[in-house]
């Protein structure tokens, strides 16, 4: 497998027009701060990525501005049976996404992996198992880390392609310790977290409930947020899509030439 490219500095690039039409005055404030996160669901903590985003994704681009506002769809737990479907709907609306997706799961799904990257999404890795006590409980690197390498061995046979990004299950903190994170930072891997989480992994058949999420925690320059293949998802998704574009967002798809890290640890290495 090839070595991964050297990490760039964020830049900045031209904002870029969509294909909706966007409100030229501001959207209401958010309604509240992040409020705190209940026990025993996956760690939500805000990570703070470096405010210059990596690439914009509509070819249409204005001038640059000082000002760029980016969001990074991101999705967990795939390949699914809603990964097509996913795909199809950000196909239509001119937008790319970051999949990352569990290694078990890959061989039932080959075409729909080998579609996803070929329409240009990134596919980065989920773990071989999602399985917190084996990912977590020692405490160790190994189990951890050898997981992403199986993985990442695997999307290589079946794809050609070798991705180096990582996201935890359940996020980052506090299962990837700093031993974990020195180990990653060895075998190359980056590993992203999110700044605002959905929460649609908790809210079956409300999407409402997933879009009023966003928009309480949308705020910042550069945003990316953390979804999941689920059909409540799908259903919210064409809205949180249309309210980000009024509220001057252009979306990206992760690119490891430009890599900036968004971890709760705040671990410029990764």
């Amino acid at each position: 497998m090839q070595t991964p490219p050297a990490a760039a500095s964020p830049v900045t690039v031209p904002q870029s027009t969509t294909s909706e039409p966007r409100e030229s005055s501001a959207e209401e404030a958010i309604l509240a701060e992040d409020s705190a996160f209940k026990p025993g669901s996956e760690d939500k903590s805000i990570a703070n990525p470096d405010k210059s985003p990596a690439s914009s994704e509509n070819t249409n681009t204005r001038s640059a501005v000082s000002e760029q506002k980016v969001v990074y769809l991101t999705f967990d737990d795939g390949p699914s049976k809603y990964t097509d479907t996913i795909v199809d709907l950000l196909q239509k609306r001119g937008i790319h996404a970051t999949f990352f997706m569990i290694g078990s799961q890959l061989k039932d799904h080959e075409e729909t992996v080998k579609r996803t990257i070929e329409l240009g999404n990134y596919v980065g890795l989920h773990s071989m198992s999602h399985n917190k006590k084996k990912l977590y409980d020692s405490g160790k690197a190994e189990p951890f880390l050898k997981e992403y390498q199986q993985e990442q061995a695997l999307v290589n046979e079946l794809t050609g392609t070798t991705p180096w990004l990582i996201r935890a299950p359940y996020g980052s903190k506090p299962g990837v310790n700093a031993d974990i994170r020195d180990r990653l930072a060895e075998a190359n891997f980056k590993m992203w977290d999110w700044t605002v989480d959905s929460k649609d992994w908790s809210y079956t058949d409300k999407p409402d409930k997933i879009i009023q999420e966003v928009k309480r925690q949308v705020r910042r320059d550069t945003e990316v947020i953390l979804m999941h293949e689920k059909p409540q998802t799908i259903k919210a998704l064409p809205d949180i899509i249309d309210y980000l574009q009024k509220k001057g967002y252009s979306f990206a798809v992760y690119k490891p030439e430009l890599h900036f890290p968004v971890n709760f640890a705040k671990d410029d290495r990764l």
